[in-house]
């Protein structure tokens, strides 16, 4: 049985955003009660999102891997970190805006993308996604940048990622190596930031008030989710709970995605 925190009733079900790393999957792994979960949500008619903080796959890449667990689903379902920070730079800064990259290739082709110019030469923008090659040079040029003007950009703040035999330091870990040396505080686009949230909803095009945010992080996915107005569902298959009285409380805890009832 679900452990209920706020809320008395589950909301009749018309729409979900989901996380995906320890809500769908840990790393390969798929978690077969939630690929059953929307297999059935989708039998229903019920729309649903995914929106990622995960800055190293494309929304494509993301879809290859749900088709192979047996989701039927396009990339109209996706919406990345990557894709989002992109886009929130463009809205602000021009094309050819001199931007350093710290993160995978999928968070450069969206920065390219989106006719930025990627350098290491008098950025003007630092733009942080997880890097699993990173080093001590790329971080000294982030840090430099930074304190010469540069705007620092996060993808996301998660210092930690589920594995299926445990975890690894996130992009929060690295970006917050380059903000403590910087002193400044970074600009996240991803989850606790309702970015990618809003644009998941003007996708699925469901009210906030029959739609859940899914997810297995508390200090990111839950915080998203409640600041965007949503039911925010904790699921408990990836990342440990934080318990932290300044963070917003789920509305509901469950081990299962199908927990999760069609209709109150």
């Amino acid at each position: 049985m679900a452990e209920q925190a706020n809320t008395l009733v589950w909301p009749k079900l018309k729409g979900i955003v989901s996380d995906l790393d320890g809500v769908i999957y840990r790393g390969k792994i798929a978690i077969p009660d939630a690929v059953e979960a929307f297999k059935t949500w989708q039998k229903e008619g019920i729309p649903f999102c995914f929106v990622t903080n995960n800055s190293t796959h494309t929304a494509q890449d993301v879809v290859s891997k749900l088709v192979g667990f047996g989701l039927d689903v396009s990339e109209d379902n996706v919406v990345t970190s990557a894709v989002t920070a992109a886009e929130l730079i463009r809205r602000t800064y021009s094309a050819g805006t001199r931007t350093y990259v710290i993160g995978a290739a999928s968070l450069r082709k969206a920065i390219t993308d989106a006719d930025l110019e990627i350098t290491d030469r008098e950025p003007a923008i630092v733009v942080m996604g997880l890097d699993r090659e990173i080093t001590h040079e790329k971080l000294r040029i982030a840090v430099d940048a930074v304190l010469k003007g540069a705007v620092l950009i996060g993808t996301n703040p998660d210092l930690l990622l589920p594995t299926p035999t445990g975890f690894e330091p996130g992009a929060g870990a690295m970006l917050t190596a380059v903000a403590a040396a910087a002193r400044v505080k970074p600009i996240i686009v991803g989850k606790p930031e309702t970015h990618m949230i809003e644009a998941a909803l003007s996708r699925i095009g469901t009210k906030r008030s029959s739609t859940l945010m899914i997810g297995d992080q508390i200090p990111t996915d839950i915080q998203a989710g409640k600041r965007a107005g949503l039911c925010a569902v904790l699921v408990t298959t990836g990342v440990p709970p934080v318990n932290d009285a300044t963070l917003l409380p789920p509305d509901f805890t469950i081990s299962s995605l199908k927990q999760i009832p069609l209709g109150p």
